[in-house]
């Protein structure tokens, strides 16, 4: 005896329920996507280059174009930045405060790098044993001493010490002698520079240096 088949039109159908909130939920996860990608585009984007300063650099020490770089931050950062565009009217220029290595140079941190009215910058190279081991940074006070000639006369009289000011970083040559840049009064300028060549100056740290 043959079992009868049911007709296809007559079995029940099942009807697959979508949830309302799984669909609402779908919707939402890929909205917010979109936006999370659009944001984070948008930071990406509205980038501003802006100067670094590669270097720490000493109050009263020239700007080097070396001495800086561009690099990207937030166009919202609420510091007074510098447009990399603005680098030639850094570049020559005097830091009027100490600038740290690695950080953004803000704008009106540079000035004028002539030496004070009155003054004039001179340079001297000293051998070891002639200045102070000290951290000797721009802005330190000193004073310019006459040491006596070489086969001198006894009792040689000697000029007075000549108060000056570093305006620059020493720097130690392969000879083991220092550079140094100083803003002396200039009445007395001419006399520093003579003793500087003829290699009789010494450096002596004031009480009230940096």
């Amino acid at each position: 005896m043959e079992t009868p088949v049911p007709d296809a039109a007559a079995r029940p159908r099942v009807r697959l329920r979508r949830s309302p909130v799984w669909l609402v939920a779908g919707i939402l996860a890929v909205s917010l996507g979109g936006l999370a990608s659009a944001f984070v585009y948008l930071q990406v984007a509205a980038s501003d280059p802006v100067l670094r300063v590669n270097r720490t650099i000493h109050r009263g020490e020239v700007i080097q174009a070396a001495d800086l770089s561009v690099v990207q931050v937030g166009a919202g950062l609420d510091v007074r930045t510098v447009p990399d565009a603005r680098a030639s009217e850094v570049v020559g220029r005097a830091a009027v405060t100490d600038l740290p290595g690695g950080s953004l140079l803000v704008d009106g941190s540079w000035g004028d790098a002539d030496v004070p009215l009155g003054s004039s910058r001179v340079g001297l190279r000293l051998a070891p044993g002639r200045f102070p081991t000290t951290d000797l940074r721009p802005g330190t006070t000193v004073l310019v001493v006459a040491l006596p000639a070489q086969g001198g006369a006894v009792g040689e009289e000697l000029p007075a010490s000549v108060p000056a000011t570093l305006v620059g970083d020493a720097g130690t040559q392969p000879d083991g002698s220092t550079l140094f840049a100083l803003a002396v009064p200039s009445a007395s300028s001419e006399l520093v520079a003579r003793l500087a060549a003829a290699d009789r100056v010494a450096l002596v740290q004031t009480g009230n240096g940096r």
